[in-house]
């Protein structure tokens, strides 16, 4: 199964995640988990303090889909509360947004403690639309927004700020944060405590019961014996128990040269009403992060080359097609695409398989999958000491069924 394509910008770093060394013998531990990408690497930093917890992955930590993420971190989700009404209630709506800024806080506070070595910046945030057929239902979701206790102000032709058209927009004053996801990666790594045991290349094979135990066997034919496995292995569906967990696209990022004396209105993140819709925003160094286009994927056909160019050509198009005033200052200096998947709820899928209660899922699919990681590193610790969440069933793999 193909997951990236191109050349992803994040992972240009200049510093690296150390490497890990593979597993080459039988250990034991309390709690597995299989992934290392962000999710998986931000479940191990917080679950490590508390719990013994080993943390494997098949190829290099930080790198797959996480290298292609855009890092646009928003309560806001993809779809507008009355396109989910019939997946939530609006208050549960309300409590997912709330959950989100909730959890860009709680960012803000792993880098006041740690230090900011990700880039990491809060955000406002637009979304927007120059269609007036959407004008009503972005009326909507600013009331509805607003009568609930957030920060919000409407955008029109008449106040607009932006130096591109626009019919109706929501803009949220510190809705949002940014940073280097590869980087972010780097810091959950390196103040985690568990670094012995944190294995990569090291590829989980099978997962079966053995009495009251559960045994993870590798590609080399090692056993991790635990009590708790917890898959996060994002778009891979190998070893979850239950498939066809979310659907899945590609989704596609071009990245510019950097630009002198060019900024918009806050620097805000910003992404459009459109189908398929964009996204983007300012990285440090002035270049614009511009993403969106997105397809369907299918596990027969691995991410199209010439379809990707196709994509990126009509990223490239509608960026200056936004900003025609940088018609000639633009040139795409990084192309890549990867893998991301969707659920009908928006959501991420966290918490026990339906299959066997001592199997967890802790995947990133849904509109924000870093948010969902953050808090739902909550959602899994009230797993484990059997405590009740409110969040269980609208992150769980039984709402799927």
């Amino acid at each position: 199964m193909e997951y990236v394509k191109g050349e992803p910008y994040f992972c240009k770093a200049k510093n690296k995640i150390k490497n890990f060394p593979y597993l080459n013998k039988d250990i034991k531990c309390e709690i597995l988990i299989i992934g290392g990408g962000i999710n998986g690497i931000i479940l191990n930093n917080y679950l490590s303090e508390n719990h013994d917890v080993v943390l494997v992955d098949k190829s290099r930590l930080g790198y797959n889909c996480t290298s292609s993420a855009t890092a646009l971190l928003e309560y806001q989700l993809d779809d507008f509360a009355e396109d989910l009404s019939n997946e939530l209630t609006n208050e549960e709506i309300i409590k997912i947004y709330k959950m989100g800024l909730k959890s860009i806080k709680e960012i803000c506070e792993f880098i006041k403690k740690n230090g900011n070595f990700c880039e990491f910046s809060l955000k406002s945030t637009l979304v927007f639309t120059d269609q007036i057929l959407k004008v009503k239902k972005f009326k909507n979701e600013y009331k509805f927004r607003e009568e609930n206790g957030f920060e919000v102000k409407f955008i029109d032709e008449e106040n607009n700020p932006f130096p591109f058209k626009i019919k109706a927009g929501i803009f949220c004053k510190n809705g949002g944060a940014e940073f280097n996801p590869y980087l972010f990666c780097k810091q959950m790594i390196e103040t985690s405590y568990n670094q012995s045991k944190i294995f990569e290349n090291t590829e989980i094979d099978s997962i079966y019961k053995e009495d009251d135990k559960i045994i993870a066997k590798t590609n080399f034919g090692n056993k991790i014996t635990c009590k708790k496995i917890i898959i996060s292995t994002g778009f891979n569906e190998t070893l979850t128990p239950q498939k066809n967990l979310s659907e899945k696209f590609i989704s596609y990022s071009i990245v510019t040269n950097p630009i002198d004396n060019f900024d918009w209105y806050d620097k805000c993140l910003i992404q459009d009403f459109k189908d398929p819709y964009h996204y983007l925003r300012l990285l440090p160094d002035n270049r614009i992060i511009f993403g969106g286009e997105d397809t369907k994927y299918n596990i027969k056909k691995p991410i199209n080359e010439k379809l990707a160019l196709k994509k990126y050509k009509a990223l490239e198009n509608q960026l200056k097609k936004m900003f025609p005033f940088l018609k000639d200052k633009i040139q795409i200096d990084y192309k890549f695409c990867g893998l991301f998947a969707s659920t009908t709820n928006n959501l991420g899928v966290i918490g026990k398989s339906n299959e066997d209660p001592n199997i967890l899922y802790f995947l990133s699919c849904g509109a924000n999958g870093i948010i969902n990681a953050i808090f739902g590193r909550h959602l899994i610790e009230d797993i484990l000491n059997e405590l009740p969440n409110d969040f269980e069933y609208i992150f769980s793999a039984k709402r799927l069924l």
